[in-house]
């Protein structure tokens, strides 16, 4: 009989390493072969970077559209010349350019100078211009869509337009817009002379939104042809910015007409005073007419000799208009608490600065006063004087009528007064 015997079998290589140290496995390399790797790192970089200079280097085209021709030196056919460019400024030319890659991929129309040249120009009319370029370095032009382009030059002359404006406004019906005044009437304009042949007026349109109010807006006007189009064009300037407008804004009152006295005589306790009619109607700015209660017709009671209805014209107001239609107004005048006098007054003072020769027509006049039968009473030679100035008077012979001047010299003078005007003759010698 065969003995058997237990034999263990026999491990792999990776087995026994991983028997050995512990479970972990670690491939082992040569020196060499780390170096192989390394060299075939460092010749991939160096390929790649070949590749990417190379494809940034190369020489290649690319093509720009539309990009605008400048006119350069206008100043001096302007200064030197008197003289503009009418048709020039809206040229535009394609260009192929050449260069490195990452330069044409860099660059824009921005970057990218095309222009013409008006400083040699020394005669009015059409011209040939070279056009032109300025490329940043390394960029070339290898075609361009037009090596030349006219323009046109004429002289520029000032003219003067006026000045139109066009308010946009909502308003409440108890407001009314009022003609809008602007600052200047006219507005200068420079350029060729076809050009301003265009131009009919300079359009001032003003956005006012909601308005109640007087206000005053500034904008900046525009020209427009006969057919109220705007006229846009490079080679006509307005020479006027901003223009300020004064925008009024009226409404309407009804205000009662009052009496004001000239001397301060009458009061309530003395006179009724009623007027036909009673009111206007006035038109204004709504703050002006806010302050306003009422019309002052001004009563001179020296003149009203006495009860009666006699004729008064309505006032002016400064910025305020009648509309009512009505410029005079009946006034009714009732005396109440008081009598008339009439005294002959000898006491004449006549003021002579220039010594003229002179004789006095009358030594006395006859006056008539308004005030309580009390005070009146006290009236007298002695508190009443008249007086005639000659220093007012023409030194030619003959006789001239000269105003009296009446005068109540005490404490009566507050509640007595004459009433009609007085004068009397002066024979010039």
């Amino acid at each position: 009989m065969r003995k058997e015997t237990n034999k263990a079998p026999a491990q792999s290589e990776y087995e026994q390493h991983v028997a050995e140290s512990g479970g972990d496995y670690q491939v082992s390399t040569s020196k060499y072969q780390n170096a192989v790797a390394k060299v075939l790192c460092v010749l991939a970089a160096i390929i790649l970077w070949f590749y990417v200079v190379g494809t940034n280097t190369a020489i290649e085209e690319k093509v720009f559209s539309g990009v605008p021709v400048a006119i350069e030196n206008l100043e001096v056919i302007e200064s030197e010349l008197g003289m503009s460019v009418i048709s020039g400024y809206d040229y535009t030319v394609d260009l192929t350019l050449q260069g490195a890659k990452s330069e044409l991929d860099r660059l824009s129309v921005e970057d990218i100078t095309v222009y013409v040249d008006v400083g040699s120009i020394t005669a009015s009319g059409e011209q040939a211009l070279e056009v032109k370029t300025s490329l940043p370095s390394g960029i070339s032009v290898v075609k361009q869509s037009a090596s030349l382009i006219r323009v046109y030059i004429d002289k520029s002359i000032s003219i003067s337009v006026p000045l139109r404006v066009e308010p946009h406004y909502s308003i409440e019906s108890a407001y009314e817009l009022g003609i809008p005044v602007p600052s200047v009437e006219t507005v200068n304009v420079t350029g060729p002379a076809a050009e301003l042949d265009k131009v009919a007026y300079a359009l001032l349109s003003l956005d006012l939104g909601r308005i109640n109010k007087s206000i005053t807006a500034t904008g900046k006007p525009i020209l427009v042809d006969e057919t109220g189009a705007e006229i846009e064009s490079a080679y006509v300037k307005l020479q006027t910015g901003e223009v300020s407008v004064q925008v009024p804004v009226y409404t309407y009152k009804d205000v009662y007409l009052a009496a004001e006295y000239k001397h301060g005589f009458y009061n309530a306790s003395n006179v009724a005073v009623k007027f036909s009619p009673e009111s206007v109607r006035l038109k204004g700015d709504p703050d002006v007419l806010a302050e306003i209660d009422s019309v002052a017709i001004l009563i001179d009671e020296k003149k009203v000799i006495d009860d009666g209805v006699l004729n008064a014209n309505i006032p002016e107001l400064e910025n305020i208009e009648n509309v009512s239609g009505i410029t005079t107004v009946s006034v009714s005048i009732v005396h109440k608490n008081t009598d008339t006098r009439t005294m002959t007054v000898d006491n004449l003072v006549v003021l002579n600065p220039d010594d003229l020769d002179y004789m006095l027509e009358s030594s006395t006049v006859d006056v008539t006063f308004r005030g309580t039968k009390q005070r009146l009473s006290l009236l007298n030679q002695n508190n009443v004087t008249a007086t005639l100035d000659l220093g007012n008077i023409v030194d030619v012979p003959g006789l001239q009528m000269v105003p009296l001047t009446i005068t109540i010299t005490n404490a009566l003078s507050s509640n007595v007064y004459e009433i009609g005007t007085y004068e009397m003759g002066v024979l010039i010698e």
